[in-house]
């Protein structure tokens, strides 16, 4: 674990960017959730540990704004449990792309995601390595001669691929803070590894049990999820707007924010459709799809979208509806009555999809609006 703050103290004080051999980025995707987190530093902590014989500096970057990173209870939860300060952390707005471009040294690993945001589609070039666990977006991959190595694999949680090379690499630096860690992502991620929920794959159930045999331990499974879960609802601190940042993800400049409720109970919030409205021109957009998830009780999904744009709300529904024909799989939709027509939501029959699933289908539908 000391040398585990060590490599994070470095990354975080380092200043003299021209004193390097190398530096090297780790990037989580732009919800900066739990599996994104963990994953970026555990990559990170193994790339730095094959590379401190040399003067190389290597950075996770957690790719939220730092103001936002304690929306994310759980994540905030398990690094503390765990001894890890998030101020030691280094995020999106902490850090200046450009200026480390400049150096010529840089090279950067993607994780949770393959696809970059806008703001940080000046690293393209820079991107040797990716490690993702969602559908590939063949369009807009990072791909080229630079890329030295592309993992991805539909598993339940990225945190899988990242704890299966550091196993096949150096399973020496998996000391018990980091592999709690690391299991735990991993049994929130799948919703305790319970196959019955579409989260779980063999890779998922193989990389858990080496993580058990290294804590020598078998914990509860459910257990634990339920803990997790149980910290994850824990809003009591946040606003109606909050909920709205803290799990988002961003699709051609369309929000998506997660949300720990059924978007049905959030509607019914007194200032819901306020927070919904000041969230979208935050985020200069017409519209957000919003999905929500309630697992108190067996699992329940619904998702709404929320817009001014008449033609791409009417878009997205008739994609979302059509998705068995689409993509290959039927959402099983039934709409649901809600108090505002800036606002059409519907009950998700099928809870085997997550937001991994419908993404693309937003984006589908902001491209067929553009053209």
């Amino acid at each position: 674990m000391e040398q585990f703050q060590t490599f994070l103290q470095k990354a975080k004080q380092a200043r003299e960017f021209t004193s390097y051999n190398s530096i090297h980025l780790v990037l989580g995707n732009e919800s900066c959730d739990l599996d994104s987190t963990v994953s970026a530093l555990a990559l990170a902590y193994l790339i730095y540990s094959q590379k401190c014989t040399s003067p190389s500096l290597v950075i996770p970057v957690m790719n939220v704004e730092a103001k936002y990173f304690p929306l994310r209870t759980e994540t905030y939860y398990l690094l503390k449990k765990y001894g890890i300060d998030p101020n030691i952390l280094i995020f999106k707005d902490q850090i200046d792309y450009a200026n480390l471009l400049k150096t010529g040294k840089l090279v950067t690993s993607l994780v949770d995601h393959h696809v970059l945001s806008s703001h940080d589609k000046l690293l393209e070039k820079t991107v040797v390595q990716i490690f993702d666990h969602r559908p590939i977006n063949k369009e807009e991959i990072c791909q080229g001669e630079h890329i030295e190595k592309t993992v991805i694999k539909i598993v339940g949680s990225c945190a899988t691929l990242v704890a299966n090379e550091i196993l096949s690499c150096n399973p020496s630096i998996l000391f018990s803070e980091l592999s709690h860690l690391l299991y735990a992502t991993i049994i929130y991620d799948t919703i305790g590894l319970n196959k019955e929920h579409g989260k779980t794959f063999d890779e998922d159930l193989t990389v858990a049990q080496h993580l058990e045999d290294t804590l020598k331990t078998s914990p509860n499974r459910k257990d634990l999820f339920d803990l997790l879960w149980k910290v994850h609802n824990d809003t009591s601190t946040l606003t109606t707007k909050d909920l709205l940042y803290r799990d988002l993800k961003i699709v051609k400049g369309i929000p998506i924010p997660g949300l720990p409720m059924l978007v049905e109970d959030y509607l019914k919030r007194e200032d819901a459709y306020n927070a919904l409205t000041t969230f979208t021109t935050e985020n200069k957009s017409a519209s957000a799809v919003v999905i929500g998830i309630d697992a108190s009780k067996g699992v329940r999904r619904d998702v709404a979208i929320f817009s001014t744009d008449s033609h791409f709300k009417n878009t997205l529904i008739n994609i979302l509806k059509n998705s068995q024909q689409i993509a290959g799989s039927d959402l099983m939709l039934t709409e649901v009555v809600t108090k505002n027509e800036s606002v059409v939501c519907f009950s998700q029959g099928n809870i085997k999809l997550t937001r991994k699933f419908i993404l693309p289908l937003v984006n589908q539908a902001a491209s067929e609006c553009k053209s």
